[in-house]
């Protein structure tokens, strides 16, 4: 005997299976460490037909996405980046990330941003 569908039941959405759509931003530099990933995006922003790239630095974890918002100084160059949340210190491969909470993190490059957080990011965006 086959049994129809009720309307309106919910079911679990399995969390192995992904929804295959492109995704809105590229990563253009990526760093990990065991308390998080530090990512750096470009996407498009803007009205149709006038896109204009942008690009952000977020702070990513297992559970949240922290932006972090550039402040303009004079001591910003292409190896330290002054944020209102921190301060970044890019070495050659390696990077420091100091929260204005007196917290330290010594970061490496990754080559690629877990399956988790790149759907965090893109909820993030949306």
């Amino acid at each position: 005997m086959n049994k129809a569908l009720i309307s309106g039941r919910i079911r679990p959405f399995p969390r192995d299976r992904r929804l295959a759509m492109p995704l809105p931003y590229q990563v253009m530099r990526l760093f990990t460490s065991p308390e998080g990933h530090l990512v750096e995006i470009s996407y498009l922003r803007g009205q149709a037909g006038t896109p204009e790239p942008t690009h952000e630095w977020l702070w990513v974890t297992d559970q949240s996405v922290t932006i972090l918002r550039p402040r303009h100084s004079a001591g910003e160059t292409q190896q330290v980046w002054v944020f209102r949340e921190a301060r970044l210190q890019l070495d050659g491969q390696h990077a420091e990330l100091a929260w204005t909470n007196g917290q330290q993190l010594s970061l490496t490059p990754s080559p690629t941003l877990p399956s988790e957080q790149r759907q965090l990011i893109h909820n993030h965006l949306s």
